[in-house]
């Protein structure tokens, strides 16, 4: 068998006589030159294939990010984001857990613009995000307000429950306010709300008195008690002063008037100092507008007195009017005011007493100076009387009774005047004294003794007399 990877020499297989040994060192030499050649090629392919892959890794090297390195969000990429409406960068920075709280040259939020724009599913992702409900632009505009003028009941009622510094009153830089914006939205439930969330306040605001006025419109009691309830001051029309419970009783709106006390109106109401001129050219009185114009503290019952709008003085006492209230400088009462404006039915309410006409009146007769007592419409007593003289002329009109006294002494012409019935509240009435046949007083009603006793004895306080 024959060793091809070693081959015999020639002179070995024919039987030379030359020494083998030349040839075996010049083959040897070949072979190590062949070894060396190849391995120098080799050597050769392997720095060429090390130097390729050398480049390869330092061109990567050049192009490739640092190992570890992590692009940086700020607060004002998310707000930017937000404005153009880029969702993936809006993704990433919430991924990358931004500050939600970032502004932009306006002041707004992330929160706000997203409020603005109506987009509630971002909206909502930015609260769970930590973003903050009530921060405000440069002019106080917050999302609730957005969430308000949009009428967005369920993110107003999510963004109430995470703010923690509501001042529902504030207004923005324009004047307009929380409550404002909810009316302009159309939920009666914010408006509700934000009415609820009020704090008491002196004064009536112009969206105040506009959500009073819808509620009115909608017969919404619970508002219309809920708004009357948050002011101090009494409700009056928009750039009046004079309280709309007063404007109701001049005009006779009887349900405006009945809604407002029945949701909790004042029944004290006071009049201002100064009333509206329109107000004052409603009054049919001149006495009446006296009173008004020339001294304080006149309430609506005197108001309702004056007038004689019986159903109106009914209902404000059943509210607990206080009928005991005098003015500042005259110390008038409702009474009075009711019995010197000729208004004896009201007279009769305030005193809480009095027949019906038709059932027990007086009537005084200057011409004939005659007195009758009439009962059931038929006179059942005549006597005569004696009345103003010349100078001293006694008073027509309506009467009431309005008091008694056993024993009055006048403290204008220091006489005696027994069984003494004041008119009216006012400075005569009827009473035992001299009788001529003709007019002799001094502008009272002067009866026979046995007259006046049976009159003073027989007729309550509150009895009609006519005078004619």
């Amino acid at each position: 068998m024959f060793n091809w990877t070693r081959p015999i020499p020639a002179c070995v297989k024919v039987g030379s006589q030359f020494d083998p040994a030349p040839f075996k060192t010049l083959a040897e030499r070949c072979i190590l030159r062949e070894r060396l050649l190849s391995m120098r090629a080799s050597t050769r392919r392997t720095l060429f294939q090390g130097g390729f892959v050398l480049l390869i890794l330092l061109w990567a090297t050049a192009i490739a990010p640092e190992p570890g390195t992590r692009i940086s969000m700020t607060p004002a990429d998310l707000v930017r984001a937000v404005t153009i409406d880029r969702g993936s960068l809006i993704d990433l920075c919430l991924i990358e857990n931004v500050d939600p709280n970032g502004r932009d040259a306006q002041g707004r939020t992330p929160l706000l613009i997203a409020a603005t724009r109506q987009n509630w599913k971002l909206a909502r992702r930015l609260i769970d995000a930590g973003a903050l409900v009530d921060l405000a632009d440069e002019t106080g505009f917050t999302p609730l307000m957005a969430a308000a003028v949009h009428g967005n009941l369920d993110m107003f009622r999510l963004l109430l429950t995470h703010s923690a510094n509501l001042h529902a009153e504030t207004p923005c830089t324009d004047g307009r306010d929380l409550l404002g914006m909810a009316l302009a939205g159309g939920n009666t439930e914010i408006v509700k709300t934000v009415t609820e969330r009020l704090p008491l306040m002196p004064q009536w605001t112009t969206s105040t008195r506009r959500a009073l006025k819808a509620a009115l419109l909608a017969d919404n009691k619970d508002q219309i008690r809920l708004l009357l309830g948050k002011h101090a001051a009494p409700p009056a029309p928009e750039g009046k002063k004079v309280p709309l419970l007063a404007y109701a009783i001049v005009n006779g709106d009887a349900p405006l008037f009945s809604t407002l006390v029945a949701c909790g109106a004042d029944p004290n109401t006071v009049l201002p100092t100064r009333c509206d001129k329109d107000f004052l050219a409603l009054l049919p009185s001149k006495s009446l507008r006296g009173y008004i114009e020339e001294d304080k503290d006149v309430t609506v019952l005197m108001l309702a007195a004056g007038l004689g709008r019986e159903d109106y003085l009914r209902g404000l006492l059943e509210a607990r009017a206080d009928r005991n209230r005098a003015t500042k400088r005259d110390k008038m009462l409702a009474l009075y005011i009711a019995a010197e404006t000729g208004q004896w039915r009201c007279t009769q309410i305030l005193l809480g007493s009095g027949p019906p006409p038709d059932q027990l009146r007086i009537e005084i007769s200057l011409a004939s100076q005659r007195a009758a007592l009439v009962k059931n419409g038929v006179p059942i007593f005549r006597t005569e009387c004696s009345t103003g003289r010349h100078g001293y002329s006694t008073r027509t009109g309506h009467f009431v009774i309005t008091d008694k006294e056993r024993n009055h002494r006048s403290t204008i012409y220091k006489v005696d005047m027994p069984y003494f019935m004041r008119l009216s509240c006012l400075d005569f009435g009827m009473h035992a004294g001299v009788v001529p046949n003709y007019p002799a007083s001094h502008g009272c009603i002067r009866l026979p003794s046995e007259a006046a006793r049976k009159f003073f004895s027989e007729i309550p306080i509150g009895t009609l007399v006519t005078v004619q």
